[in-house]
């Protein structure tokens, strides 16, 4: 989820989406190139027809401007039914992520030095984090999320709203780039095989992980292969921001499922 040279080159194989992983990609590449700009942190909450404000009903989500644009075009498709789906494929990410590859049981000593150079306030939550994110159990996550959101409301809208998921002001370059990296390798899965079933499309993304396809946070805070960490042995991402490379999705895609 390809040895990209240039920023227009970037944009171009982006949009084609991604290019066959055989030998793997280079990581450092992909660190610099997936990157998106930060967008505008609204404040969104449901609407009727996804243009009828509900004044807060429903409650509300700080996200960005873009996921908001694409939330409502979900329910204007879709309805508040489609909405519900959406959110049941989240938390099934998280569920089938946690079920497939169980998250770490203990931090290595990379990691903890990792953590105990960070900011005393910020070491806790660190460590609780730790389990959970920028290693393989955050990287099937991911791919496996967008494999289902493409299976159900489209490989455009879903490109779009991932996309523009890590658009938050502030994100590490590093983690950024393997959630984009990922998020794609999860909707290839998806259209090359439109008629799996959830559990076939986890399997799918076991085999990617398994097989090196999909990118995890080496002890070093950098990218590498699946297949290159340890399970249980990952780093913790660098937190170090970077200029965007690909364009912000314009936000006009439809969540009818093509």
């Amino acid at each position: 989820m390809l040895a990209i040279d240039g920023g227009g080159s970037v944009n171009a194989a982006y949009a084609r989406g991604p290019a066959p992983v055989t030998g793997g990609p280079d990581p450092k590449q992909v660190e610099r190139n997936y990157q998106v700009p930060d967008d505008k942190v609204i404040e969104w909450s449901p609407s009727l027809f996804g243009a009828i404000p509900l004044g807060g009903l429903g409650g509300t989500r700080t996200i960005t401007q873009t996921e908001g644009t694409l939330l409502d075009n979900l329910t204007r498709d879709r309805g508040f039914v489609g909405l519900n789906t959406f959110k049941n494929i989240a938390d099934e990410a998280f569920s089938v992520s946690e079920q497939r590859v169980p998250p770490a049981t203990t931090i290595p000593a990379d990691a903890q030095r990792q953590i105990a150079a960070l900011p005393p306030e910020e070491q806790a939550l660190a460590a609780r984090a730790y389990p959970k994110n920028d290693g393989h159990t955050d990287a099937f996550r991911h791919a496996y999320w967008n494999a289902r959101l493409t299976s159900e409301f489209g490989e455009n809208w879903t490109k779009q709203f991932t996309t523009a998921h890590e658009g938050l002001p502030g994100n590490g370059a590093v983690r950024e780039a393997m959630d984009l990296y990922n998020n794609e390798v999860g909707r290839r899965i998806a259209v090359e095989n439109p008629n799996a079933s959830p559990d076939e499309l986890a399997d799918l993304v076991q085999k990617a992980l398994d097989d090196g396809e999909l990118m995890v946070v080496d002890r070093g805070g950098h990218l590498a292969a699946s297949d290159d960490v340890a399970r249980g042995q990952h780093g913790m991402a660098d937190p170090t921001p970077a200029n965007g490379v690909i364009d912000t999705p314009k936000g006009d895609a439809s969540a009818g499922g093509s």
